[in-house]
């Protein structure tokens, strides 16, 4: 068998370590670096969003920060807008979907991340946060499609009202409107905003698919390749 020269096997070696980098960390890139647009804020004791932000922001901050008005919490930090041009062009997850155009329109739920994209033929038409299971309740991961959706739903379960419920699974898998405490708190729902919720139910028809994934395909792909490739370049 032919011996695999030191300096192949290293480089292999570094892939690697790229690639678990990658799969363990992508997804919370764009939320561990301050987005471009952005600054960071730490909620103190009486604030409020007409406080903290001009009414036109406050839509993204829930959506980016991932919560809705009444999980502003003491001593949490967020991210405010200081360029509003850049923060109204901030997406956290992929605008194109290069694989996934073979679907006229298809929602794609990151459940690492946190967030939602909507997309028609590959293309991000809009995006938005979610809350996933809890860890004693867990979203199924896999691709799914719509069932059945009404705007009035009541879990008898659970005794809550699920406004603009969207299903998914006989397993009793829904999209729908809920609090939002900015991490996974669900019992195996996908939680949205209010007004995402709305646009979800009137943007979906039957058959639809949604695809609930840990994290983008594309987002890690990209990085990795990009980094590799600069990599490549300056190895001697």
């Amino acid at each position: 068998m032919e011996k695999i020269p030191k300096k192949e096997v290293k480089t292999m070696q570094f892939f690697f370590r790229v690639v678990l980098f990658v799969f363990f960390s992508a997804a919370s890139l764009c939320c561990a670096i301050t987005p471009e647009g952005f600054r960071e804020y730490e909620v103190k004791k009486g604030d409020t969003f007409s406080k903290i932000a001009p009414r036109e922001h406050w839509d993204i901050i829930k959506q980016i920060n991932r919560i809705d008005e009444s999980h502003l919490i003491i001593g949490k930090k967020i991210f405010l807008p200081t360029d509003w041009e850049l923060a109204k062009k901030f997406a956290p997850v992929p605008k194109y979907l290069a694989q996934d155009d073979k679907w006229e329109k298809a929602l794609f739920v990151f459940l690492d991340s946190q967030y939602f994209g909507a997309y028609e033929n590959g293309q991000l038409v809009f995006w938005g946060p979610i809350s996933s299971g809890s860890k004693e309740h867990t979203t199924p991961r896999g691709v799914f499609k719509v069932l059945w959706k009404t705007p009035f739903y009541r879990s008898k379960k659970y005794n809550a009202d699920m406004p603009f419920a969207v299903n998914i699974s006989d397993g009793g898998i829904f999209l729908h409107q809920q609090a939002l405490p900015g991490r996974p708190a669900s019992h195996g729902c996908v939680r949205l905003l209010e007004s995402d919720a709305k646009k979800i139910f009137y943007w979906v028809k039957k058959n639809d698919p949604v695809i609930l994934a840990k994290q983008p395909r594309i987002f890690g792909a990209v990085f990795l390749c990009a980094f590799l490739a600069k990599k490549i370049k300056n190895t001697p």
